[in-house]
């Protein structure tokens, strides 16, 4: 009975071995095809480095800033409208339209913001996986050219959009700066019962 055991333990560890030789055998050769789309996966690797820089431009922006911003200008706003200031000169009226168009374009800013933020790691993983599977030769060679057209496309529109959200940002925030103190003005004179 020793001997059975004994023999059927040694039989087992032969299967064993064979089989992990077998499976290293078909690891190392389809590995060794290597990667017959380098072109492809060069531009994939580098969208995603372009994805994960404009990443950092979104996550360095002071969104509080933003937000304290964007409340002084509805407060300023909504004083106007509580003491029904449908009168004023010209030059106020640029002022508060202005001010008014400034909140939305910071708004609309930091809503994009948070959706581009989403985006932009969907965009990273899928951007990684297609490289990693194509590098593997995971994917049909007649796949390829679908799958590379929509995640490329898809990286270059977060990417522009990341470019000229930011854009908009940089000119409107001096706007606000420049727009703030005329503003600030015209409403002390309102919480004053002045004409402006």
């Amino acid at each position: 009975m020793t001997n059975l055991v004994s023999k059927n333990k040694s039989v087992l560890g032969s299967l064993l071995l064979i089989l992990v030789g077998f499976i290293i055998t078909v690891t190392n050769s389809s590995c060794k095809q290597g990667n017959k789309h380098p072109k492809e996966t060069a531009v994939l690797d580098s969208l995603n480095t372009a994805i994960h820089k404009a990443d950092s431009a979104l996550l360095i922006v002071d969104t509080l800033k933003i937000k304290k911003i964007t409340d002084h200008i509805t407060m300023a706003l909504e004083l106007i409208k509580m003491t029904h200031k449908d009168s004023m000169s010209k030059g106020s009226a640029d002022i508060f339209r202005s001010y008014s168009s400034v909140r939305w374009d910071l708004l609309t800013f930091t809503g994009r913001r948070n959706m581009m933020l989403l985006e932009m790691h969907n965009s990273i993983d899928q951007l990684t996986h297609l490289s990693h599977d194509i590098k593997l030769n995971l994917i049909t060679a007649d796949s390829i050219p679908m799958f590379y057209s929509q995640e490329t496309k898809k990286a270059n529109l977060l990417i522009e959009s990341e470019q000229l959200g930011m854009a908009k940002l940089n000119s409107t925030l001096p706007l606000y700066d420049l727009i703030a103190p005329k503003a600030d003005s015209l409403i002390s004179l309102i919480k004053n019962h002045k004409d402006i």
